[in-house]
């Protein structure tokens, strides 16, 4: 690739693609100016350092996840579309798996606001509060979903589950426990049997 077509984008689509070849914990930049087939002085020039790499390769994967979540739920509401932007991030991190490593290792909390992961969260939460339920309740249950859907694509990753059909059913499974309990908060979260860390019964 001659360098003046290199860009900040080019560099991230190679970044990802080879993440997701060897894993974000070994990738390099030596690795990736081989990828893009130039020296690896030219990659400073758009590149900080390999950990700032790794951010912009998480920043990249929460943009392209977001996305493709946003894009699934046109037209699209209620209960299906939480089974769906669940189903498409669950897609998008089995298909990318180094990327996802650093979208669930490099989501940092001195971030700056507004960023990437923002995206997900901004869209399950206009999800939660097209519910008939407190926002409170909206924000418990968005937590909920993150470290769910999160959490399994991650667990799945590490082979702690099996990586085949069982486990996808499994995600399912749980994603319509999740949705029986937002129905249940929309009927006043009758049932439920702690509320703020007690057991009123």
């Amino acid at each position: 690739m001659p360098r003046g077509n290199l860009d900040k984008t080019k560099i991230l689509e190679a970044a990802a693609a080879l993440a997701n070849e060897i894993s974000v914990k070994k990738l390099s930049l030596k690795q990736l100016a081989q990828k893009l087939n130039i020296q690896p002085p030219s990659l400073y020039n758009h590149v900080q350092s390999l950990d700032h790499l790794r951010l912009d390769l998480a920043a990249y994967g929460w943009d392209q996840a977001g996305a493709r979540i946003a894009e699934a739920l046109i037209g699209v509401s209620g209960d299906e579309a939480i089974r769906r932007a669940c189903s498409v991030f669950y897609e998008y991190a089995e298909e990318n798996p180094g990327v996802f490593e650093a979208m669930a290792y490099y989501n940092r909390e001195n971030r700056t606001a507004g960023g990437e992961p923002d995206r997900l969260t901004g869209i399950l939460y206009r999800l939660c509060r097209a519910r008939d339920i407190a926002e409170t309740d909206a924000v418990h249950v968005l937590r909920i979903f993150r470290s769910y859907i999160e959490g399994f694509a991650l667990l799945t990753r590490h082979g702690v589950f099996p990586a085949d059909e069982t486990a996808r059913e499994s995600f399912f499974y749980g994603v319509e426990f999740l949705i029986a309990g937002i129905r249940q908060l929309e009927r006043g979260g009758a049932g439920l049997p702690m509320r703020g860390g007690t057991n009123d019964g």
